[in-house]
């Protein structure tokens, strides 16, 4: 324990260097902008570990832990709740995962995605606005799909078919 304490210690020190750049290689966050290491405008290139709740402008590298706040991030997410106001680009695998536009995978009970979609949504609920790619869960739900719906409930508010049970497709 007292090495692991050592080795945080030791990466705040050197994020703490890299901070002059705006950027660090380390965020640890409690309680948001109020109670982690580095304020939001900071730049994380590498591990935010979000101990209860993070919140950084950008993120880039691997974010996990209770719930993440991001405005652009790109990397892997791990968390019970992912958060990107406006850009997502890599995997996100968490409980309730809420994006602006997204590319990648996003694997949640409840996946949204405010504007494009590009790749998969696998959950029990997808919702996108225009989505290119597959979406797999019990309720899917785009206003626009260049691609495949796999679930119960698949609806395509501006295609050929609006709904379709089990498979909706639109091209």
């Amino acid at each position: 324990m007292k090495r692991i304490l050592g080795l945080f210690l030791l990466a705040a020190l050197a994020a703490g260097s890299v901070q002059a750049l705006n950027t660090t290689p380390l965020q640890l966050g409690f309680a948001g902008d109020s109670a982690q290491l580095f304020p939001p405008e900071t730049k994380v290139m590498g591990l935010r570990l979000n101990l209860a709740f993070s919140e950084n402008k950008d993120v880039m590298g691997i974010d996990g832990g209770l719930f993440s706040l991001s405005d652009r991030l790109t990397g892997i997410q791990l968390n019970l709740a992912n958060w990107v106001e406006a850009e997502f680009v890599g995997v996100s695998v968490g409980l309730f995962s809420t994006m602006g536009s997204a590319t990648g995978l996003q694997a949640a009970m409840f996946n949204t995605v405010e504007h494009d979609m590009s790749g998969f949504q696998v959950g029990v609920f997808n919702l996108t606005d225009d989505a290119t790619g597959l979406q797999i869960g019990l309720i899917n739900r785009a206003v626009s799909l260049r691609g495949l719906q796999i679930g119960l409930v698949n609806i395509v508010e501006e295609g050929p078919l609006k709904f379709f049970p089990i498979v909706n497709a639109a091209f």
